[in-house]
């Protein structure tokens, strides 16, 4: 025999050379269905299978190249990654290096799944937003210091309201550091101790530009915050899931701003129709209290009145059995009481022969002697 032989070990080694110098396996996109999918106890990486109607393939994704969705089984996806050889066991692997769902957006998904979870925990609930101030002496500003963001807020404050104090707290407000930048504005202004509210503004973008609105890390920072937050990023049309967990939301940075700076007439105004309607208010109380307490009143004199009348009755018919019992009445119908030595005879036993008596009538007494 001529032909060289070759171990496994160099055979395989050759065709891992082949594969990772090939420009086109290195770099190369691939659609299917995930399936087995598992992660190892590192979290480092998932491990899935990538299949279609004929054939499999085994994959591996790291964490630094995941992105902010969940990866399920059954989920088509389009995936950009490299083809290699893993020499061990002899099978090529597929490294994937980029992921998003099929036919939608991995960001959307990752924004719907962020916004559900957050939702399910209470965050965006009624229960827990703190009132925005009506008529706030220091607002703080936290935006990028060179957008235009910053102009809309700051010139609509202070053409409505002159004497609002307005801190400016920049911040990242696009990229990988603008979530971190976000946070940290958020947890500075909050250390200030001196600020009424916060205003948290960035001008419209596409999802990619406002990503960093729609971080964990701020939706925690903001439902964090101490100091009352109004979301004021992008355009109308533009939600965020600061949107959501902030404890108001503007439209626009401009329209913030106008939240922000009442004038000081319309604050006056509204204050002198706060105090008409608390004096009214307060008048219906005192009228509803004095009526309460002359039915109090005329409740008290009518149970008092019959308590007494009651009394009257009860001494009346005891004075009524005192006087059918007074000795008189019956001497007035002719009865006579007998008295020896000072004391009433109750029974004939009591008197013996020639005993010394007294009767009396009803109009006098009469000396006898029992015979």
């Amino acid at each position: 025999m001529t032909d060289k032989v070759f171990t496994v070990t160099e055979i395989t080694k050759y065709l891992k050379l082949i594969v990772d110098n090939d420009e086109f396996l290195q770099n190369i996109w691939i659609k299917g269905e995930v399936s087995n999918l598992r992660e190892y106890r590192s979290g480092n990486q998932l491990y899935f299978t990538l299949k279609d109607d004929s054939a499999q393939i085994s994959c591996v994704i790291f964490a630094s190249n995941r992105l902010g969705f969940d990866l399920k089984d059954n989920m088509e996806v389009i995936t950009r990654g490299k083809l290699s050889i893993y020499e061990k066991r002899g099978v090529y692997t597929y490294q994937v290096q980029y992921i998003e769902p099929a036919g939608i957006g991995a960001l959307a998904i990752a924004f719907e799944q962020l916004k559900r979870k957050l939702q399910d925990e209470g965050l965006f609930s009624s229960e827990y937003k703190k009132q925005i101030p009506m008529y706030p002496k220091s607002v703080g500003v936290i935006t990028s210091p060179t957008g235009a963001a910053l102009h809309d807020v700051v010139a609509t404050i202070r053409g409505r309201n002159p004497s609002v104090q307005i801190f400016i707290v920049p911040t990242v407000v696009q990229g990988k550091n603008a979530a971190p930048s976000i946070v940290a504005s958020i947890e500075l202004s909050n250390k200030l101790g001196s600020l009424d509210v916060l205003v948290l503004a960035r001008g419209g973008g596409s999802i990619e530009e406002l990503w960093g609105f729609n971080e964990e890390i701020v939706a925690r920072a903001i439902f964090n915050s101490k100091i009352p937050i109004i979301s004021a990023v992008g355009h109308e049309v533009d939600f965020t899931i600061s949107d959501f967990v902030a404890d108001a939301r503007a439209a626009t940075p401009t329209s913030a701003g106008v939240m922000v700076s009442l004038p000081k007439e319309e604050y006056l105004q509204q204050m002198v129709s706060i105090s008409d309607k608390l004096k009214h208010l307060l008048l219906s109380k005192v009228q509803e209290q004095n009526m309460l307490i002359a039915d109090l009143s005329f409740s008290l004199k009518s149970s008092i009145k019959n308590i007494i009348n009651n009394k009257k009755q009860f001494l009346i018919m005891l004075q009524s059995k005192l006087e059918s019992l007074n000795p008189q009445l019956f001497i007035k119908k002719g009865y006579v009481m007998v008295k020896k030595s000072s004391n009433f005879v109750k029974s004939a036993t009591q008197l013996n022969h020639s005993d010394k008596i007294t009767l009396r009538f009803f109009d006098g007494e009469v000396d006898a002697i029992v015979i």
